[in-house]
């Protein structure tokens, strides 16, 4: 189920249903689908045929849209492929539909694996370029080639028989598409509720912070654009053999349009959406082909084409979220009218058990911040665990970090300080994989990770959180700290889709629940994480860099945000995380707090580490209290002197 933020965006809501309540939808739905052709006339039957044919493939596509954040506008390429395939097996090489569709829908899905390689690297408005450019060449490839018949197609594509009967008509046609429509749809809501579906949400929501918690981002959207055109390719086979014929229009621009048409009228990320707007963008089409023809004789596809666009852009406008953002509306005010009058009859629900968000959370136990960590692959206590040499960032002619050693054993709290633009987050950035070293290395467990992507560093057991937070603000409180739990699981898509990894979610369930309590967040679990105030969402982050169960977790300004028993009860948090053998590197402006905190502190300053021991030693160190003050032309010698000193002790 969907929801709308106050962006206009749309938010996966919680998904608390039952195991059979999850049913009825669908056991209604294959119920209507049985009725449907009984009660409606044959036009009105036809019009349904070709809602549920592009109904499978606007389910792909919704995946790939509200899902996976990639804009596609060349879905219909992939529809083609399936189309003309099975055209060609069956008419050519004389197969049956059953095993040819099989084959059809590989096809589509190969083409997709190859084209996606190289144009998944792509972002934004590049990538919906590029596969507008993947529609128009499939249309020129089979427009031009024999073998698909040019400009007139492939013909004598016969009707589906199954089980002794022939499927000719509108009725039966409906009734035989029907199963794998609903079967589609089952297998795409499995997916969004998988683990694979929360780190594309994720993934949507904020790719880096994915990445951080060790979701190879690249690899995942690949997947999904395989599996899109899948569902595309599939569709493509059923329409090949309703109409009889394949011709170039099959991938043509303006069936690309319909589908983004009834995927953004649904609802993004809507698998109901999905199918409700190709069910109205199907009447629509219908519709408006005889609007427009009584309205200007001889108007072409291009006229209707216009309409199209014309009303894509109105829902836009108007209705961002689509019919899934107005049916959440419609069930809000249901919900909201049956409290109010809950609430006039004096039985208004207590609320009582739910805590202000401004009262601060108590600290937790030891102990269940210790049975979250059981069973991570922690190093020895005080061994070597992230060594950084040489590591320096150029921006042009701007040196961001410069020659920077450090090392962090495990069990060891290291504070990185300094004034602002010291470059405290540049090196976070580098040691994370966020960005690139212009020079240097980090070895994390033995292993060189600098310039590599962040999901590489995550699943050597090192994450980390932002000083611009970087919440999956499309989720729960609990289910942005259960993506942090993806390193620790393996059910894939297929898994997912298939519903088949059931103990493992409830394992990943109760890691992240231990993750909340461990930050007193357990009574926020099922809120949408972007309606918690600053400080909690801050809260929610560490909870969800604790619960990847790291070695090394970096913290970038963490107790921004906190109130002072809030900061108390995360400091001793840390502490805690230390005992237990993960290894904390703190960036915070606190200097005091961090202080009190750490086991050694390193001082950077303009790029330069100029101080690194003891919290006493830095408290008293005179190039730090003059890095702090601002450093006179007379004193900067004393800075260089103390940054060669550090330089020579950590080489040491």
């Amino acid at each position: 189920m969907t929801a709308v933020s106050g962006r206009g965006q749309l938010r996966r809501m919680p998904l608390t249903s039952s195991r059979w309540g999850r049913w009825v939808p669908f056991v209604l739905l294959t119920v209507a689908l049985v009725v449907f052709p009984l009660v409606a006339s044959t036009a009105v039957v036809n019009v349904g045929v070709y809602a549920l044919i592009y109904g499978l493939a606007a389910i792909g596509l919704s995946l790939l849209m509200g899902l996976a954040g990639q804009v596609s506008l060349g879905h219909a390429a992939f529809f083609a492929v399936g189309a003309y395939t099975q055209a060609l097996l069956v008419t050519k090489a004389g197969w049956s539909m059953w095993p040819a569709a099989v084959v059809a829908t590989v096809a589509a899905m190969v083409v997709a694996l190859l084209v996606g390689l190289p144009l998944l690297r792509l972002r934004g408005h590049f990538l919906a370029l590029a596969t507008l450019g993947l529609g128009i060449i499939v249309t020129v490839v089979v427009r031009e080639l024999e073998i698909t018949g040019g400009t007139s197609g492939l013909y004598g594509i016969p009707k589906p028989e199954f089980g002794g009967r022939l499927y000719n008509s509108a009725q039966e046609y409906f009734w035989l598409l029907s199963p794998f429509v609903v079967v589609g749809m089952l297998l795409a809501t499995n997916l969004v509720r998988s683990r694979m579906g929360r780190a594309l949400g994720a993934v949507n929501d904020s790719e880096v912070a994915a990445e951080c918690l060790g979701v190879d981002t690249f690899a995942l959207r690949l997947r999904v654009f395989v599996l899109a055109a899948g569902y595309a390719g599939l569709a493509g086979v059923f329409y090949a053999h309703w109409l009889g014929v394949v011709s170039p229009e099959a991938a043509g621009f303006e069936l690309s349009v319909e589908m983004l048409l009834m995927v953004v009228l649904g609802g993004l990320g809507s698998v109901w959406g999905a199918l409700t707007g190709a069910i109205a963008v199907s009447a629509m089409d219908e519709g408006a082909r005889d609007l427009i023809t009584a309205l200007i004789p001889g108007a072409s596809g291009e006229v209707q084409l216009l309409a199209f666009g014309v009303v894509l852009v109105l829902v836009i406008i108007l209705v961002p979220g689509g019919l899934a953002q107005l049916w959440h509306q419609l069930t809000a005010a249901r919900t909201a009218h049956s409290t109010d009058g809950a609430a006039a009859a004096g039985t208004a629900p207590s609320t009582e058990s739910t805590p202000s968000p401004s009262v601060p959370n108590a600290a937790p136990s030891g102990s269940r911040l210790a049975g979250l960590l059981e069973g991570a692959d922690l190093p020895e206590r005080g061994s070597p665990l992230l060594l950084v040499r040489d590591l320096t960032k150029r921006y042009g002619g701007v040196t961001a970090l410069d020659h920077v050693d450090l090392d962090v054993a495990a069990g060891e709290i290291v504070a990185l300080i300094g004034p602002n633009g010291a470059g405290k987050t540049t090196a976070f950035n580098m040691i994370s994989g966020v960005l690139p070293p212009t020079s240097g290395t980090v070895t994390l467990r033995g292993r060189e990770v600098q310039g590599q992507r962040p999901h590489v560093a995550a699943s050597l057991g090192a994450t980390r959180t932002f000083q611009n937070l970087q919440v999956f603000s499309s989720a729960t409180v609990l289910g942005n700290v259960k993506v942090a739990r993806h390193l620790r699981s393996r059910a894939g898509i297929l898994r997912g889709m298939g519903g088949l990894a059931r103990s493992e979610e409830r394992s990943i369930d109760a890691a992240a629940r231990e993750a909340l309590e461990a930050l007193g967040l357990t009574d926020h679990a099922d809120r949408p994480v972007a309606d918690l105030p600053f400080g909690m969402q801050r809260q929610v982050e560490i909870a969800r860099a604790l619960a990847l169960g790291p070695a090394l977790v970096m913290l970038d300004e963490p107790m921004a945000g906190l109130s002072g028993s809030e900061r108390t009860s995360l400091s001793e948090l840390l502490r805690e995380a230390s005992r237990a053998g993960v290894a904390v590197l703190i960036v915070e402006h606190d200097v005091e707090a961090v202080l009190a905190l750490a086991d050694r502190v390193a001082v950077l300053d303009d790029g330069r580490l100029i101080a690194l021991g003891g919290p006493e030693e830095i408290r008293n160190d005179p190039a730090v209290i003059a890095a702090y003050l601002g450093v006179a032309a007379e004193d900067e010698s004393l800075v260089r002197q103390a940054a060669a000193r550090v330089e020579g002790e950590v080489g040491a």
